[in-house]
C-alpha cells in the first residue's frame, strides 16, 4: 500500500491495530474466506474507491493480506498493493472554495459522477478522513454519510461553531431552511426572538441561527451582534495531530471491542446449561463431555483474549508516554 510519502505509517504497522484504507487496486481481485484456503467469496472491485476499515494482516508468500470490514460487515481476506492508508479525524463541516477548486480540478478525486459538482458546490459537507497521495493532503467529504470524493484541502472552507446573541438585524434579513439559501422562511417577528449565532463560515458570512421559530440559515451581513463576542479563528488541525488522534481512535476501538468480547464470552461461561437429571447414564456421560470440551475451549479463548487485551493497554500505555502521546496531550490542551 502506497505509504512512502506518509513518514507516520510504519507506527499503524508497529502498533499492529486496525485501520483504514482507501480501496485503490488495479485489475480483479478477489476476497478470500481465508488465506490458507483461498476460497473466494467476494469481489474487492465491489468495494472500488470506497473506505474500509483493515482488522488484520497475514503475509503469505510474500504477499501482504488484509481482513476488511466495511461498514460493520466482515467482507473477507484480500491482497491490497496500490491502496492508501488513510486517517480519520475529528468531524468538520465544510464548503468547496470554488474559485481555488476550479484552479485545481485536475487535482481533485471524484467518487461520484464529476458533473455531480454542481449539486456539491453550495452545500455543506462532512470532513472525515485525511490521507496523502502524490504528497497532496486530501480530505474523504461526505454528503448523508456517502463518500463523493478526496478533495485537497486547501480547496475547502471551514465552518466554526459559535454562541454570539443577536441584538437585532437589518430590513434585508431572510432565514432559509438549508445552508446553500434555498427554501425561505417567512419571518414572524414575534416568535423570532432570542436570536444566537450558533455555527458560521465567516469567510464567506453565512450562519446558522437558533431562533425563537427554530434553526436557520442566514447571511451574516444581515445580523447585528457584538464583533468584540467573535471567537478567534481556530487554525486547521494538522496531519500529526490527526494521525495521533487517529492511532488513539483505533486502541481505543479495539480496546472497546475486546473487553465486549470478553463479556460475551463470561456470560456464556456462566451460563452454562448442565442438564440436572439427565434420562440415562449415557447421556450423563457425553452431557459432561460436551461441557467440558466447551469450557476448556471458553477458557483457551478467554486467555488469548485477555493476553491480546494485556498487549493493546501495554502498546496504549507506551503510546501515551511517547513522543506521539505528548503530542496528543498538547493538542487537547490547544483546543481546550
Amino acid at each position: 500500500m502506497e505509504h512512502k510519502l506518509d513518514k507516520f505509517f510504519r507506527h499503524v504497522k508497529e502498533f499492529d491495530v486496525s485501520h483504514y484504507v482507501w480501496i485503490y487496486e488495479k485489475g480483479d481481485k478477489s476476497l478470500l474466506q481465508s488465506v490458507q484456503s483461498m476460497k473466494k467469496i467476494g469481489d474487492l472491485k465491489d468495494y472500488q474507491k470506497q473506505i474500509v476499515r483493515v482488522l488484520a494482516h497475514r503475509k503469505v508468500n510474500k504477499k501482504n493480506f488484509y481482513y476488511l470490514e466495511h461498514n460493520e460487515n466482515e467482507l473477507g481476506w484480500a491482497e491490497l498493493r496500490t491502496s492508501i492508508v488513510v486517517y480519520s479525524k475529528p468531524r468538520e463541516h465544510v464548503r468547496l472554495d470554488l474559485d481555488k477548486f476550479m484552479e485545481q480540478q485536475d487535482k481533485q478525486i471524484f467518487v461520484v459522477a464529476k458533473n455531480n459538482l454542481r449539486l456539491l458546490k453550495d452545500q455543506m459537507l462532512d470532513s472525515r478522513f485525511v490521507m496523502i497521495k502524490d504528497g497532496i493532503e486530501y480530505e474523504a467529504l461526505f454528503k448523508k454519510h456517502r463518500l463523493q470524493g478526496w478533495f485537497s484541502s486547501d480547496t475547502l472552507i471551514r465552518s466554526e461553531k459559535a454562541k454570539i446573541n443577536v441584538i437585532s438585524y437589518s430590513d434585508e434579513l431572510k432565514l432559509y431552511e438549508f445552508n446553500n439559501l434555498t427554501s425561505e422562511v417567512k419571518i414572524d417577528e414575534k416568535k423570532i426572538y432570542p436570536i444566537t449565532i450558533v455555527h458560521m463560515f465567516r469567510d464567506i458570512n453565512l450562519a446558522k441561527v437558533k431562533t425563537g421559530m427554530g434553526n436557520f440559515w442566514t447571511d451574516m451581513t444581515t445580523l447585528e451582534y457584538d464583533k468584540n463576542t467573535l471567537p478567534e479563528y481556530e487554525r486547521p488541525y494538522t496531519f500529526d495531530e490527526i494521525v495521533v488522534y487517529d492511532l488513539i481512535q483505533n486502541i481505543s476501538e479495539e480496546r472497546t471491542m475486546t473487553k465486549a468480547l470478553v463479556e460475551r464470552l463470561n456470560s456464556q461461561f456462566k451460563n452454562t446449561d448442565i442438564e440436572i437429571e439427565p434420562s440415562n447414564k449415557e447421556e450423563i456421560v457425553e452431557q459432561e463431555m460436551d461441557n467440558n470440551q466447551n469450557v476448556e475451549l471458553l477458557k483457551a479463548e478467554l486467555a488469548e483474549e485477555k493476553e491480546k487485551r494485556q498487549n493493546i493497554e501495554k502498546r496504549y500505555k507506551n503510546l501515551k508516554q511517547s513522543f506521539f502521546g505528548k503530542l496528543q496531550t498538547k493538542y487537547w490542551q490547544m483546543r481546550k
